[in-house]
């Protein structure tokens, strides 16, 4: 977890408030949550670090182990926040998605020797199933997960 956040690797294109100068901008945009015309934080999460928390600490700790990310470690996130995003893509977008991809890739060839494939971007969500039965059960509306979210505490 923080791998997405560190390395600005979300699909701008998916929320309409963000651009990207938004987010090559923003040191810690993703880190620390955002919003425009709101509070910094989210009503429902703060930033991708939270809901790494919720996604791999919280299960791990139910089920007796203890989750850790490197990426998570105040050294990354400090290494990750001088990375010269806008030199590196040149307002891209593609550039942009393409640069996780590249920096794990040089990493493990450093340390293994291993040239490791780079695959395109993709949400984990969106490899779980076929497109067809994805579309089926998952709303395309943010409104309707935020409507049963709340559902959850009423």
């Amino acid at each position: 977890d923080g791998g997405d956040e560190n390395l600005k690797d979300y699909p701008i294109e998916e929320n309409p408030e963000l651009t990207i100068r938004s987010v090559l901008n923003n040191l810690m945009l993703y880190q620390e949550g955002w919003g425009v015309h709101a509070i910094k934080h989210s009503l429902v999460h703060s930033g991708g670090q939270s809901r790494g928390q919720a996604r791999s600490t919280a299960p791990s700790r139910l089920l007796g182990f203890t989750a850790f990310s490197p990426f998570a470690l105040p050294r990354v996130i400090e290494i990750a926040e001088a990375i010269p995003f806008i030199e590196l893509t040149d307002w891209d977008h593609q550039k942009l998605y393409a640069l996780k991809g590249e920096v794990v890739a040089r990493g493990i060839r450093l340390i293994t020797g291993i040239d490791m494939p780079v695959f395109n971007k993709q949400r984990f969500q969106h490899g779980a199933i076929d497109p067809e039965k994805f579309s089926q059960l998952f709303p395309q509306q943010e409104h309707e997960y935020r409507k049963a979210f709340l559902q959850c505490w009423n």
